[in-house]
């Protein structure tokens, strides 16, 4: 399924303008933190695709993302407008914090991203708190708190009775949970 993105024929015409200014035609999509309440949307250039790429052609550029990102780009609005400052260009995606539905064999990373968004964070959140999964090494889940639980005296009770229990209890391949927030 290819996404519905939306990109105004202003916005494609800036995208083409600085892709010739930076001699690389090659644009890319990028999510941080897909299907979280901390999801970003952006436009970088690309230096190198991946094999599991899907690209778009325009005039002047190419755009590409990762098919995994499908779900989450869907919906996306590209749009430019001129300033005093140049102009300034604004990317809204509706679906990109949305918790997907996921299948076993979806990547560890965004199994454990979705829990932690659906079951941790909620609570963390009362206490202007938050965790996400910084990487996936093997079974084991790194993860980087932020907001108010970083520097709080309860960080580590948190990460080992609150929030390494909940991955586990619903992720069982999990074998050990860390952080690596530097309080």
């Amino acid at each position: 399924m290819q996404p519905d993105i939306q990109i105004s024929e202003m916005a494609i015409s800036y995208l083409a303008r600085i892709s010739e200014q930076e001699g690389n035609a090659n644009l890319r999509i990028g999510v941080s933190n897909p299907g979280t309440s901390l999801s970003q949307c952006f436009i970088t250039f690309n230096s190198s695709a991946l094999d599991e790429d899907q690209i778009l052609e325009y005039e002047g550029f190419t755009l590409s993302y990762e098919e995994k990102l499908t779900q989450f780009i869907d919906g996306m609005d590209v749009h430019y407008s001129k300033n005093r400052m140049g102009g300034k260009l604004r990317i809204k995606a509706p679906n990109i914090k949305r918790v997907p539905e996921l299948s076993p064999d979806s990547p560890l990373t965004m199994r454990a991203a979705a829990v932690l968004e659906l079951y941790v964070n909620p609570a963390l959140a009362e206490h202007q708190g938050g965790v996400i999964v910084d990487r996936v090494e093997g079974n084991k889940v790194f993860l980087k708190f932020g907001g108010n639980c970083l520097g709080c005296g309860n960080a580590e009770k948190t990460l080992t009775e609150f929030v390494e229990t909940t991955l586990k209890e619903h992720l069982p391949e999990i074998e050990a949970v860390s952080e690596v927030t530097k309080h």
